[in-house]
């Protein structure tokens, strides 16, 4: 098996190095961040910079404004990503928010998509992913949730405890992993 990267690939591994060492890694001591990481201020100041780039967003579909490039294009941009704790922040590629960009593309409506997953790919809004509950609750196992959600007309009711909800602090908005109330079986796990 011949692992040798294509030029266009090269192209972009030295395109995505570059950008970290000359655009992100310099504000390594930038004072826009704490032991909590960058403000929200810093994460806008590095987006700008990856979206001027043409870096940002590379997993995302090209519909909802991401680069949408291959597995293997993807993981050469994430390696290059992470020579720097700030890196996944600028090219929109951190957690939660990379896992609920995916999540979100699959699963959304049209609407949700429109009002929620659209800004998130562009690097104007941040998510939360809130799955783990504490005892006697799930852990992070969720096969084992008790938060459930209830149809209440158009919305759902949410009754539950989260804890160690990744990305709460800054989020515009979240995914909250919730057992169906009338369907309490494994497979109606849904986040609604």
């Amino acid at each position: 098996m011949n692992f040798t990267l294509p030029d266009e690939l090269l192209a972009l591994q030295a395109k995505t190095r570059d950008f970290i060492a000359e655009q992100v890694i310099p504000l390594a001591n930038d004072p826009r961040q704490d032991s909590h990481g960058p403000s929200d201020a810093l994460r806008q100041d590095l987006v700008a910079r990856a979206r001027a780039a043409g870096l940002l967003t590379p997993h995302a579909s090209r519909e909802m404004g991401g680069l949408a490039l291959s597995h293997v294009a993807k993981a050469i941009v994430f390696e290059e990503a992470g020579y720097s704790p700030l890196g996944p922040v600028a090219l929109n590629i951190h957690a939660p928010d990379e896992g609920n960009i995916h999540l979100m593309d699959v699963v959304a409506t049209e609407a949700q998509k429109d009002r929620w997953l659209r800004p998130l790919v562009q690097g104007h809004a941040r998510s939360c992913f809130a799955m783990t509950e504490p005892a006697p609750g799930s852990g992070s196992d969720p096969s084992m949730l008790r938060t459930t959600a209830t149809r209440d007309g158009d919305d759902y009711l949410i009754n539950g405890r989260k804890w160690l909800i990744t990305g709460a602090e800054g989020a515009d908005f979240g995914i909250i992993m919730a057992r169906m109330e009338d369907c309490l079986t494994r497979i109606h796990i849904t986040a609604p």
